[in-house]
């Protein structure tokens, strides 16, 4: 297996591409180290339901890294030890009930420090001095440091998200991915969809969780017209698999991600598939899981797409 490293240009953003055989994917590190493009022989398993112009206002579009807290925050208050933060008046992204939504990066850009091909391999790692940044920091007064490694090899692609506190105070972990993926060549209604077994987190109607969950059996189903925006406690499976015509996208989530968050809408022919560190709004709930200074917390999550 031939692997290597090219350097370009994406929509006027300078690129990586790693290549492992007939796969490739491409990073955008000064765009929040943004995966723009995931391929098995040249088909292409990453949707754009937003521009990347979108991206850099707040919305999510391809696979971006959603720091410093996943989803929706219920409140703009929220109290971490002693430390109470206030969001008020700060601009953020909200979802359209005015709620934030996905943290505040808004493409931060991030530093490649190590970038290279084995004969097993090829890699990138980059990093984001999130303690450096006061306008960042305003939001989320915890200084650290993100590292993000993504490594594509034969078996796909493996990405792994590392927070390092660089004060004295622990820095409270809520960060997710947000993949949005589809299979290539086939519509949406032919598409089959695969989840473990799990438990279904009910939320309200602002999408927040009421507190209550359903035993979730595992199903592999056409996804015909089916919607859902829908948060999962996950079990010891943590798989999830898109199928239709042959060619497959399974994602893989480790045992730091120990949430889920499925989203079909109406339209579209893309499905987001969700790796979450915490609950929706653990943050302002006080539920998230603290690094302290000294110790460093990891996460990683598999994409692996194939043709037959």
């Amino acid at each position: 297996m031939e692997t290597g490293l090219r350097l370009g240009v994406w929509k006027g953003h300078p690129s990586i591409t790693l290549v492992a055989g007939d796969r490739d994917a491409t990073f955008l590190p000064g765009c929040g180290m943004l995966c723009a493009s995931i391929r098995h022989r040249g088909d292409e398993y990453v949707a754009w339901p937003r521009t990347l112009a979108q991206f850099l206002e707040g919305r999510m579009t391809a696979v971006p890294f959603v720091h410093p807290w996943g989803n929706r925050l219920e409140s703009r208050r929220y109290r971490v030890g002693r430390r109470d933060v206030d969001l008020t008046g700060l601009d953020l992204p909200t979802d359209p009930n005015g709620l934030l939504m996905h943290g505040n990066l808004r493409g931060a850009a991030f530093d490649v420090v190590r970038a290279a091909a084995s004969a097993r391999d090829a890699h990138v790692v980059a990093r984001l001095d999130y303690g450096a940044r006061p306008d960042l920091l305003r939001a989320f007064p915890f200084p650290h440091v993100v590292t993000i490694e993504a490594r594509l090899g034969a078996g796909g692609l493996r990405v792994t998200t590392e927070v390092e506190p660089t004060g004295r105070s622990a820095v409270p972990i809520s960060f997710c991915w947000h993949p949005f993926v589809q299979v290539p060549g086939a519509p949406r209604r032919d598409w089959e969809l695969r989840w473990p077994r799990c438990e279904r987190v009910l939320v309200d109607e602002r999408v927040i969780p009421t507190g209550a969950r359903i035993p979730q059996r595992a199903e592999r189903a056409p996804l015909a017209d089916r919607t859902f925006d829908d948060h999962y406690a996950l079990g010891t499976d943590r798989r999830f698999a898109l199928r239709a015509g042959g060619r497959a996208v399974e994602l893989r989530f480790g045992p730091t991600y120990p949430y889920a968050q499925l989203y079909v809408p109406v339209r579209g022919n893309f499905a987001a598939i969700e790796p979450m560190t915490a609950t929706i709004d653990a943050l302002g709930r006080g539920s998230a899981p603290l690094v302290k200074p000294g110790d460093r917390f990891r996460a990683w999550f598999t994409v692996a797409a194939n043709a037959q």
